[in-house]
């Protein structure tokens, strides 16, 4: 139906304007040779699997296995080629220059067309240096939300109650980080909430939407997409939102105390540290703070409302572990004392929750499982990259690394029988302490195999220069969630009265290409605890 559109516009020009016919031709001529140039050269690797989603981890491991040492190609959509482990500190801090994440990124959302991936360096540095320093701070906002997050989402909730577990945490997760990124009370607003809920949704649907159409038609169709004009209105709307709050922040700049203020529940305190990175130019703009927010939307809050959701999925269906969970709390409250919420309910001290190794533990075995992709540190080449493999990979090449692969191999140290207790189980199995018995072994392990830790065998977030920068929050307001569900709240799959779980009953994974996501639409059956419960 599109390509008779456009030869009915083309027929309609060309009686019209012989003029502008000839212009128009001479547009596409120029994009199409541009287009062709642009083409990575092919590359003479082998080629392993058949690019299949429900098949692509199980390729990963054999072309890990048929090539430990070489680069191989699996054949996805486009084609990306895997390198081995062997070469990830050759590439992991290469400047963009040379390799870019950010390309792949725009690559992957047509950034042209929706403006996903564009560069925005204040929200990056004003999550690693400034969220990162004050996580301490924030903790507070994070632990008087959850409780005001619960209760508005999940209601009395006396009996159990089937919920649709994403459906409820991405707005418990959105309630907790726009208490942050925000402050109230624009965080509870709905109309906001509903924005930066929706606005990844929308960004996914603009790119698919603008992929189906011919690469050289794509300039003129996508102003005209729905998909592509949601995704600006959320920009637009999200600025208008956030006016109020800048000129605030604005003014109080001013005010050297105001703005010295270290407290992360201070309204809207990350929005001045976002303007304290924002180029002059551009800093009393609320139409770029809002595209920031957005930005920071994309970045947060379905990455973390998935692998909360894949956490309880674990939980659920391998029930054992509720217990010596709740226990590590109560033992951690019984060692410590607790603190007040606002609202007189109790929560832990921050110092404490890096004590919960365990939870540590389990979140990290969850994660390796059920992992955001079965690749990681994916770049393209932004000029010729020489290997110590003794391959050249050209200009224009997608590659990653197996991280899959990496993580359920026993060949990789961290998994291998020698590292481990004798009561580990393999890689390929779901062992929710697995890290936390590794470092209860000393011997300089304490400190390696943390929820958070990047390293060649624990790619998940990254390593190198584009690890991702908001892990420590994400790990933390993931945990206070995960401790508020644990302590407070009964849950248990989907019509399992004896609450016998079964790891063949947890809802299944979805697999986009290398994308991992846990199941939407899934439910399981929650209820409130009563006190003398734990």
């Amino acid at each position: 139906m599109a390509s008779v559109s456009v030869v009915s516009h083309v027929k309609t020009l060309a009686l019209a304007s012989p003029l502008a016919l000839s212009a128009a031709l001479f547009l596409v001529v120029a994009l199409t040779v541009r287009y062709v140039l642009n083409l990575p050269k092919r590359l003479n690797l082998p080629v392993v699997g058949t690019g299949n989603p429900q098949d692509l981890s199980k390729d990963l491991v054999e072309g890990t296995i048929k090539y430990p040492n070489t680069p191989y190609i699996i054949p996805i959509s486009p084609p990306q080629v895997i390198l081995p482990v062997c070469v990830l500190d050759e590439v992991r801090n290469l400047p963009e220059t040379q390799v870019s994440f950010m390309k792949s990124v725009r690559d992957i959302f047509l950034y042209k067309h929706t403006g996903i991936g564009e560069d925005r360096p204040e929200i990056i540095t004003a999550v690693k240096v400034d969220l990162t320093r004050h996580i301490a701070s924030v903790l507070d906002g994070l632990q008087d939300e959850i409780q005001y997050s619960m209760n508005k989402e999940l209601g009395a909730c006396e009996d159990w109650t089937s919920i649709v577990l994403y459906q409820k945490l991405v707005r418990i997760v959105a309630l907790l980080s726009g208490r942050v990124f925000v402050g109230l009370p624009l965080s509870r607003d709905e109309e906001w909430l509903d924005s930066t809920i929706k606005f990844t949704i929308d960004a996914v649907a603009a790119a698919d939407a603008i992929r189906k159409w011919n690469i050289l038609l794509r300039p003129f169709v996508a102003p005209f997409l729905p998909e592509i004009r949601r995704v600006k209105q959320h920009k637009a709307r999200g600025g208008e939102l956030l006016a109020p709050l800048l000129q605030e922040k604005l003014h109080a700049s001013q005010n050297e105390k105001a703005s010295s203020s270290k407290s992360g529940d201070q309204r809207g305190a990350f929005v001045s540290w976002v303007l304290r990175h924002t180029d002059e130019h551009e800093r009393y703009d609320p139409r770029v703070l809002g595209v920031n927010q957005m930005v920071l939307s994309f970045a947060a809050i379905h990455t973390t409302t998935m692998a909360t959701t894949h956490a309880i999925f674990d939980l659920v269906s391998r029930p054992e572990y509720l217990g010596p969970l709740r226990d590590e709390i109560n033992q951690v409250l019984e060692e410590d004392g607790y603190d007040l919420n606002g609202d007189g309910s109790m929560k832990l001290k921050k110092s404490s929750i890096p004590k919960l190794r365990k939870l540590d533990s389990f979140l990290k075995e969850s994660q390796r499982l059920s992992p955001p992709g079965l690749l990681s540190n994916t770049r393209i080449t932004t000029a010729p990259l020489s290997l110590s493999t003794g391959h050249t990979l050209p200009k224009g090449t997608r590659f990653g690394f197996p991280s899959w692969a990496i993580h359920t191999s026993t060949t990789a140290e961290t998994f291998s029988p020698a590292y481990n207790p004798s009561t580990a189980k393999g890689p390929t199995e779901f062992d929710g302490f697995r890290f936390s018995n590794l470092r209860a072994m000393g011997n300089g392990k304490e400190n390696k195999h943390q929820f958070v830790t990047t390293a060649p065998e624990s790619l998940n977030f990254g390593y190198g220069n584009h690890a991702c920068p908001g892990r420590f929050f994400a790990s933390n307001e993931i945990k206070v969630l995960m401790i508020e569900v644990l302590k407070n709240w009964d849950i248990r799959l989907k019509g399992d009265v004896e609450g016998k779980g079964g790891e063949d009953k947890r809802p299944e994974n979805y697999y986009n290409e290398a994308t991992v996501a846990p199941n939407p639409l899934a439910e399981i059956e929650i209820r409130r605890r009563k006190e003398n419960d734990l």
